[in-house]
């Protein structure tokens, strides 16, 4: 019997076949067995990095606060105009950087300088009002004190007059009784007593003169007192000019304030955020005219939840990241907590009238401090922070 030769062209197609398929029927089954290997390596892996991920999960709940309900804030400055007019220069645009004190807008002030051109003439008028007072202060002084010690003296010299003329009118008294006395006897004659008598009548005139002076003198005088007077009337009139000036002198610089408040400075080193009227608009008192920042003064506003903040006390650290820069990490601390809820805080608190209450967690406002880095934050973006939990103790101090 001869057995088929494996070179024999002439074996069976069954035999063949069957040497074909064992081999590849083994293959198949080690393939699959990997397959099998690497998925279960595969679910381990991924297990294993779910447990990780878990733990880190954990690990960082239990030591931080975290919220993504955070946004850098800003003091926001609105700029309002104090006067009412015509804007004649916008000399800003928004995003532009300004310093404290540059020039935002301008309002037509023609009429305010008019009227402080106005009120600086009234001004003048009045200090040389006062000017012309008190040279006729210093004149009218010296006039009635020369006039006064004239007077005085005149006075003093109609006095002594007097007496002298009282002297000589009893001197001749005197003279007349012994004529007259002596005619009784009949020892003079009568021209001799009518000469006696007749310088008696001259000598009593005389007194009567310088009494008449001595008035005249002391009127005078009345009237130089009177003229010093004057001198304290014009001295009034100088006060109430005077008062007049300093009356003038503060419209005056209130006057200068309204010129200057045609002019809207910026009140900070910052950013336009946005301007909001134009070139040739009207302004009114009150209404604000441009919105600024000072980007080196942001901060985090982050609202916690009311069941976390007894984890959260003032200087904790916090890690922060913004979204606006991915994988940049940012540091800061928690510089103060708000007494209130942002619910009580907003302007129109819900009251629920309705009846139907649903309970929400409220959130409580809380300020971080970040600590400077080469990044510029804008106002109004969203971060996310991880405040460090402050113990038990510490969180009730």
């Amino acid at each position: 019997m001869r057995w088929p030769d494996k070179m024999d062209g002439n074996i069976p197609q069954a035999s063949m076949e069957a040497e074909t398929t064992a081999p590849s029927r083994f293959g198949r089954a080690g393939a699959l067995l990997r397959v099998k290997h690497a998925r279960l390596a595969g679910g381990l892996l991924a297990a294993l990095v779910l447990i990780g991920l878990a733990v880190q999960f954990l690990i960082d709940r239990a030591a931080y606060v975290s919220t993504a309900d955070a946004r850098i804030a800003s003091d926001m400055i609105a700029v309002s105009a104090d006067v009412s007019g015509r804007i004649t220069n916008v000399a800003v645009g928004e995003g532009d950087r300004v310093s404290a004190g540059d020039v935002l807008f301008t309002i037509d002030d023609r009429e305010a300088v008019y009227a402080l051109a106005e009120l600086e003439a009234e001004a003048e008028r009045l200090r040389a009002e006062i000017a012309r007072e008190e040279m006729r202060v210093l004149l009218a002084s010296s006039k009635a004190g020369s006039e006064v010690a004239a007077r005085t003296a005149g006075t003093q010299s109609a006095a002594a007059a007097l007496v002298a003329a009282r002297s000589d009118y009893e001197t001749a008294q005197r003279d007349f009784d012994r004529t007259q006395d002596l005619f009784d006897k009949g020892r003079v004659s009568q021209a001799a007593l009518d000469q006696a008598r007749n310088v008696l009548d001259t000598a009593e005139q005389a007194v009567h003169r310088a009494e008449a002076e001595r008035e005249r003198a002391a009127a005078e005088q009345r009237t130089a007192s009177i003229s010093g007077e004057e001198v304290r009337l014009i001295d009034y009139e100088l006060a109430v000019l005077k008062a007049a000036l300093q009356k003038a002198e503060a419209r005056l610089d209130a006057q200068k304030v309204v010129v200057d408040q045609h002019t809207i400075r910026s009140p900070i080193d910052g950013v336009v955020d946005e301007v909001f009227f134009d070139a040739g608009e009207h302004s009114l008192h009150g209404f604000r005219m441009a919105l600024l920042h000072d980007p080196d003064t942001v901060w985090v506003s982050a609202n916690i939840k009311e069941t976390n903040i007894r984890h959260v006390r003032p200087g904790a650290d916090v890690i922060i990241k913004a979204d606006a820069y991915p994988g940049v990490e940012l540091k800061g601390h928690v510089s103060s907590i708000h007494d209130a809820t942002i619910g009580e805080a907003a302007l129109m608190p819900n009251p629920n009238a309705s009846g139907v209450f649903t309970k929400i967690t409220q959130r409580i406002a809380v300020r971080i401090d970040v600590e400077p880095a080469n990044v510029q934050l804008r106002p109004g973006t969203m971060v996310r922070v991880r405040i460090r939990k402050a113990s038990d103790n510490s969180a009730q101090g």
